[in-house]
């Protein structure tokens, strides 16, 4: 190791030790956990640089919600503008209706919208509301699908498919939950049947955003189960709102939910989280529900999603990310072929998926691709409009060698 090398691995193990005394486990979301720890000082277009000056080609794109990339001047202008206006009203503004109006005007489901802070928060509305409207106390969602941290979506299957409840959530609330199979239809129309489940909550793009696909004839199975049974179907759409296409999954499919659950994209990288839906159940919200919130619909967030929606409403953005994600994928396909390494590379629109053959280099390609300049999320690499062909050749020359690494025992 250089001098400088040595200089620049102890400004992130100092910044390290002082997260550690203030931190629990010295970071702030389980996907942040990197060893060795990494911190970013500032970033731009498709790039970021660390407080060491590393420079990195960028795959996180904020963990999904930069489908424009980092600081782009649309944004960062309108945030810019309205903080000299003010950061919180603790009143309605007009901005709260004109960024409602953007999403009823792109989503096929969304009549009508209520603000939350994130989208944790929002798949907590929208299965209240479903319980509310229904009568009903049972939810629905499927195996290995992801719907952030709440007590009543964290119910799991282990492998002899029993359902599990993780620690600190109650065994009584868990049984609330059914956690079905995505191979076995028939046990979810069957559930449904019983008429009593209040909601089915999926991520309409299969688990954890495409990683684990979903055959739309299910997708399809359950619409129709839904309706038949009087269940509210929900779909969420946090990762793929308005990032597969302007009207999210629900548009590509050809399927409606009754309710969606969004986020990331629609607040171009500020907190943000939003119910939107069928007018019929929002109105509870104003009549039977109380919902506060005091970051809902935030100025901030507002004007950021504003400016967003206006760049991705026609759909050129999504179409630069997903042809610029089409050779990703083609070429990072071609070095495991070459290297003669198992894989494959898995793509959904502009959301990338690594599949190593070996358990052990799927857990190192992270680093690995981190040593060569390039930082992907876990094994996700999610493309943006503003990504180039510098990066594309950059990314490429990357991941030949960070394959080649992972897949090397220590």
């Amino acid at each position: 190791m250089s001098v400088t090398e040595a200089v620049h691995t102890r400004a992130h193990a100092d910044l390290a030790e002082r997260a550690r005394r203030v931190l629990p486990g010295g970071a702030t979301h389980a996907s942040r956990t990197y060893d060795p720890r990494i911190y970013v000082a500032r970033s731009s277009g498709s790039r970021k640089w660390l407080i060491d000056g590393t420079e990195l080609i960028d795959y996180t794109m904020g963990h999904g919600a930069l489908l424009l990339g980092h600081a782009h001047p649309a944004v960062v202008t309108a945030v810019q503008e309205q903080v000299s206006r003010g950061t919180h009203y603790g009143a309605a503004h007009p901005l709260e209706v004109e960024w409602a109006e953007q999403i009823v005007s792109l989503v096929p489901s969304a009549e009508k919208v209520r603000f939350t802070a994130s989208g944790t928060e929002a798949v907590m509305l929208a299965l209240r509301v479903a319980r509310v409207a229904t009568g009903r106390d049972r939810i629905v969602k499927l195996q290995d699908h992801f719907h952030g941290w709440s007590d009543v979506v964290s119910p799991y299957l282990d492998a002899e498919g029993r359902t599990h409840t993780p620690v600190g959530v109650p065994e009584a609330l868990g049984l609330l939950t059914r956690v079905v199979r995505t191979d076995d239809p028939a046990d979810l129309e069957a559930t449904l049947a019983r008429g009593d489940v209040a909601a089915v909550i999926m991520e309409a793009s299969g688990a954890h955003y495409g990683q684990l696909p979903l055959d739309p004839a299910f997708i399809a199975a359950a619409r129709a189960a839904c309706t038949a049974s009087g269940a509210v179907f929900v779909f969420d759409e946090v990762v793929t709102g308005f990032r597969v296409s302007p009207g999210g999954m629900q548009e590509v499919l050809g399927i409606t939910p009754d309710i969606s659950v969004l986020g990331k994209v629609m607040a171009g990288g500020l907190p943000s989280g939003a119910v939107a839906g069928r007018a019929d159940l929002l109105e509870l919200l104003a009549t039977t529900i109380a919902h506060p919130g005091t970051f809902n619909a935030n100025p901030l967030s507002a004007v950021a999603g504003i400016a967003t929606l206006r760049l991705v409403g026609d759909g050129g953005p999504q179409r630069t990310a997903d042809a610029y994600a089409m050779s990703l994928a083609t070429e990072w396909a071609a070095a495991l072929a070459s290297a003669g390494i198992p894989g494959t590379i898995r793509r959904l629109s502009s959301i990338l998926h690594i599949f190593l053959g070996e358990s052990s280099a799927q857990a190192r390609i992270a680093n690995a691709m981190r040593a060569e300049g390039v930082d992907i999320l876990n094994t996700s690499a999610f493309c943006s409009s503003v990504h180039t062909i510098a990066d594309l050749e950059q990314s490429v020359a990357a991941f030949s060698r960070a394959i080649v690494a992972a897949s090397t025992p220590a």
